[in-house]
């Protein structure tokens, strides 16, 4: 095993009913994801929604109670643990707290925290090494075997929740890769996942069509991520296949009542009547531009938006 991992197996945790508390692990394997995914670049860590949101899901992997992620403790107390070549976890506190970080007591909530800081230095080596896939599995192993092994359901989950998104971060790190045809279950599972936070990141977590945005305070979306040309016809999951919607508009393009054209507007059925009231917030859209990410690079390609508007139910 890479030496310089050997701290994350000295994580100063508490215990609860004898178990080891999840939340320093599932934060550092958050992180690790991240690095993996390509979203954290640099040991200067940006304490951000997608982050957050990683984690929760580890919490909920790990406890079945995503509520209870209470993700400032982590974020706080790692600093207390130590890495291969210095303090594992190192905030950078706003300016006007620097100077009092050793009265500061444990924030009572997340946004408490954030005000203290939203950026904290991963131990260097320690993330020069999680750069690399190879130790970075082994980092994962190794964090699942020494604080969740004495719970069989949590130990297994986790597994399986870090295989799918190791393999999902490679993709989301080539997206060139997401088209073509699927050969095992897992590389399914690991492209799938990966759509979907392509997808959504792209929109920033909005509906392309009824701009609605809604983020739970567990890190839950209100939209998902739809193919454009169904996965089924064109084993394509790249982002530009993709379109962030409400699952009520999911399900109505999906069923062609609906659709986005190469115009950059959205379509009704003409087989929709108007004139019934239930029939509104389907007519509403007819007309209305589509929301588009920022990056041109990630805006739904036209074949795709062809597709869709040939396909519309008449």
């Amino acid at each position: 095993m890479n030496a310089s991992l050997e701290c994350l197996g000295r994580l100063r945790v508490g215990h609860n009913k004898g178990m080891p508390a999840p939340n320093k692990p599932c934060l550092l394997l958050a992180i690790i994801c991240e690095i993996q995914a390509g979203h954290i670049t640099s040991p200067r860590v940006a304490i951000d929604g997608r982050l957050i949101a990683r984690y929760h899901d580890l919490y909920e992997a790990a406890t079945e109670n995503r509520s209870a992620a209470n993700p400032q403790l982590p974020l706080w107390h790692l600093r207390n643990d130590r890495g291969p070549s210095g303090p594992l976890w190192s905030p950078e506190f706003t300016e006007n707290l620097s100077a009092l970080e050793a009265q500061l007591g444990q924030p009572k909530s997340f946004g408490q925290l954030r005000k203290r800081f939203t950026i904290a230095r991963l131990d260097e080596t320690l993330f020069e090494a999680l750069r690399d896939e190879h130790a970075s599995r082994e980092a994962c192993a190794l964090l699942v075997s020494r604080y969740f092994s004495a719970d069989p359901k949590a130990y297994e989950a986790l597994h399986t929740y870090l295989t799918t998104a190791l393999e999902s971060g490679n993709y989301e790190r080539h997206p060139e890769q997401l088209k073509g045809s699927v050969k095992e279950e897992s590389q399914k599972y690991a492209r799938s996942a990966a759509f979907r936070s392509l997808v959504l990141e792209a929109y920033d977590y909005r509906c392309a069509a009824s701009r609605l945005r809604h983020i739970t305070p567990d890190y839950r979306y209100l939209v998902e991520a739809a193919h454009l040309i169904p996965f089924a016809e064109s084993q394509d999951d790249r982002p530009v296949n993709g379109i962030a919607l409400t699952p009520n508009l999911h399900w109505a393009m999906d069923n062609h009542l609906i659709a986005p054209g190469p115009d950059l507007h959205w379509h009704l059925s003409p087989g929709i009547d108007g004139l019934i009231a239930d029939n509104r917030w389907l007519c509403e859209l007819d007309g209305r531009p589509l929301v588009l990410p920022r990056d041109p690079d990630l805006r739904p390609c036209r074949e795709a938006l062809a597709w869709r508007l040939e396909h519309l139910w008449r």
